[in-house]
């Protein structure tokens, strides 16, 4: 095929090597397009991530300024519930309940006020909850439940598991849904020095 293009009049040849010109031309603007195309975008991507870290950051931020301007009785007696109004007691618990869950990869389904106690002059205030997650998961975080402060303690707790019986092709921890009912002691009002009760 060869020997029959150099063998045509020069025209001829001439616009076969302008045509191989154009396609290379075509072929290297699509190259150069792509890439910058692919960097156009790995660049939004970085721009898109950049924005993203800016609002953890000032998350982060806002929380340590919230830990910082915690009440002076918190700090003092941290194995207490603390709070203005057992509505925001609540709050917080399911707030920290919520992030136990998911530092531990477990699903809070429900959570409700549990009944207020009252045990050798303490009173409590708890939640029931409802968890649904791997064993080792709730296994850990029924431990950060129990051992962290303001202390809390499982009153009650009712484990079942939803997959029972060998799956086809089923491997890793069973399955357990966990009912919990967990209460933690609020601090006791003490009368201002000089006043008696």
């Amino acid at each position: 095929m060869l020997s029959a293009i150099l063998n045509t009049r020069p025209t001829i040849r001439r616009l076969i090597a302008l045509a191989i010109a154009a396609v290379t031309a075509c072929v290297l603007a699509w190259v150069v397009f792509a890439a910058f195309d692919s960097v156009a975008s790995a660049q939004a991507g970085i721009e898109e991530k950049r924005e993203v870290l800016g609002q953890l950051q000032s998350v982060a931020a806002l929380a340590k300024r919230l830990d910082s301007a915690a009440s002076p009785e918190a700090a003092a007696n941290p194995e207490f519930l603390t709070g203005g109004s057992e509505a925001v007691i609540r709050g917080g618990l399911q707030t920290r309940l919520n992030a136990i869950a998911a530092a531990n990869g477990v699903s809070v389904l429900s959570a409700g006020n549990a009944p207020m106690l009252s045990e050798a002059g303490v009173d409590f205030i708890g939640l029931r909850a409802n968890l649904s997650g791997p064993l080792e998961g709730i296994h850990n975080a029924i431990l950060a439940i129990e051992t962290s402060l303001p202390v809390l303690f499982i009153r009650e707790a009712i484990l079942r598991t939803t997959n029972v019986g060998p799956a086809a092709g089923r491997t890793g921890d069973p399955e357990l849904f966990a009912e919990i009912l967990f209460y933690g002691p609020l601090q006791t009002q003490m009368a201002p020095a000089g006043v008696k009760p």
